[in-house]
């Protein structure tokens, strides 16, 4: 099992000096599509602050998304296996299925669906009623505003980016790089080079954090 602070290594998944090597994987299972055949827009319950979130998260982990495993069409829903790199909150096993909101008949606006090789920052929820189909299931606690991208600069410093600005606007005493050109450049770049549909989808990272100041965030709470 994984405790806090655990990081698992994993040949495969090592990242290079650039932080590029993270490419999806063909050798991974990839969902039937990026984005469904239908858009949908939904209004979420609660809207989750930075400090909400980490708070009532069962566990916060940085993953790897691997192979696509089932989707529900009924429900709109899409199970993932993930490797949990580095586990900040929670006791997590190296291996989790990760529920995503959207499938192939109807995907969030803007929230297209996982493709093995992404990297992720998820604060998370244990689903133990989808426990009898897949192993160590978790979702999203705030669906698409509880997921940060992981990217990297040019010299392989890791970065948590907001794509959708709702999270991210929350998180204080950490400096945004959004702002700072040369950074969010060579984050976006590295995005796109580990995902080219980040280029396609155009993703607007407003809120870019180093894991110098980030990281703390998500420790000194516990």
């Amino acid at each position: 099992m994984k405790k806090i602070f655990c990081i698992v290594f994993v040949a495969a998944l090592l990242l290079s000096v650039s932080g590029c090597a993270n490419s999806s994987d063909e050798e991974s299972v990839p969902p039937p599509v990026r984005i469904g055949s239908s858009r949908v827009r939904v209004s979420l319950a609660h809207i989750y602050t930075f400090e909400e979130a980490l708070a009532e998260a069962d566990a916060v982990a940085r993953v790897m998304v691997g192979d696509w495993l089932a989707e529900d069409t009924e429900l709109l829903q899409t199970y993932y296996e993930a490797a949990v790199l580095e586990c900040f909150k929670g006791d997590m096993p190296d291996t989790i299925t990760l529920l995503q909101s959207g499938c192939s008949t109807g995907t969030i606006v803007g929230y297209p669906l996982f493709a093995g090789g992404n990297e992720l920052l998820v604060f998370l929820k244990e689903a133990p009623w989808l426990a009898d189909d897949h192993t160590s299931p978790y979702w999203s606690i705030g669906s698409y505003t509880t997921v940060l991208d992981v990217s990297y600069d040019h010299s392989g410093t890791r970065y948590y980016a907001d794509r959708y600005g709702v999270l991210g606007k929350t998180v204080e005493n950490a400096t945004n790089y959004a702002g700072v050109w040369t950074i969010a450049g060579e984050v976006y770049s590295a995005a796109i080079a580990a995902d080219p549909f980040v280029a396609e989808v155009r993703y607007s990272y407003g809120h870019i954090f180093s894991e110098e100041d980030f990281v703390p965030l998500l420790l000194n709470n516990f």
